[in-house]
């Protein structure tokens, strides 16, 4: 347990593996992005005079609380919570290190290198979220709550059926918790680190609440995607840490 925590707090480096972290979700995600209308199909509609799979019944009874749901206002939010979270995350090496540059704490050769680490790991997190968010909507192409109550009309759109996981709440808590992981690995205040946790936790639950509440996303779309999200930054970040750190 010392050694794993050990590792986790140690100061973040690059790895030779770093481009190849770079470009292959960027293609990956990208691709499946502009592909979508290929690769989906609109499952729910019918010829007519046959019964659609997609009504109430065949929902898990953990999601139904979705169906009917459609509420602009909570569709907002989430873009506001899910946004929040990639400022943070982006913007804290920023000022974590300039403030210690301003300060004559490091020099700014020093600072500009920890900056660009910093930003190299929140972008790979970045990436591979939406990679492997893409790949998973792709491949499972569940329709999206409000194409159950019109499947004549919205089930149509090959768009619609990208409800697992929510890209929302996946990148919302990727974002998050690696913000998290960056205080860590820079020494910060261990109130700060604690705040900041308590923080993650609330926007990903806020985020995945408002999708739910839009008519977007089923609960257990949300719930695999806080998963998926917090897994996918802690393994970014934890290949950058020391592998024998000091205890």
């Amino acid at each position: 347990m010392k050694l794993f925590f050990a590792r986790l707090t140690s100061a973040p480096h690059l790895i030779r593996m770093d481009l190849l972290l770079l470009l292959l979700p960027l293609v990956l995600w990208s691709g499946l992005t502009l592909l979508r209308p290929y690769l989906i199909t609109p499952h729910c509609l019918v010829p007519a005079g046959q019964t659609s799979l997609c009504h109430s019944e065949n929902v898990l009874p953990v999601d139904r609380v979705a169906l009917g749901l459609n509420s602009s206002d909570a569709d907002r939010y989430s873009y506001y919570t899910q946004n929040f979270s990639g400022v943070l995350a982006f913007s804290a090496p920023v000022l974590w290190h300039g403030l210690w540059a301003v300060l004559g704490r490091t020099s700014p050769l020093m600072a500009l290198t920890g900056l660009s680490i910093d930003l190299a790991i929140i972008t790979e997190i970045t990436l591979w979220n939406g990679a492997i968010g893409e790949t998973v909507r792709i491949i499972s192409q569940r329709p999206r709550p409000f194409v159950y109550a019109d499947t004549a009309s919205a089930g149509a759109n090959p768009a619609h059926y990208i409800s697992f996981y929510s890209g929302h709440t996946s990148f919302a808590a990727a974002a998050s918790l690696g913000f998290v992981l960056f205080l860590l690995g820079r020494g910060a205040p261990g109130w700060l680190t604690a705040f900041s946790f308590i923080g993650f936790e609330l926007l990903t639950f806020s985020t995945g609440i408002f999708r739910i509440l839009a008519g977007r996303h089923f609960v257990t779309d949300v719930l695999a995607a806080a998963v998926a999200g917090s897994v996918i930054a802690f393994t970014i970040a934890w290949l950058h840490r020391d592998k024998s750190p000091e205890v």
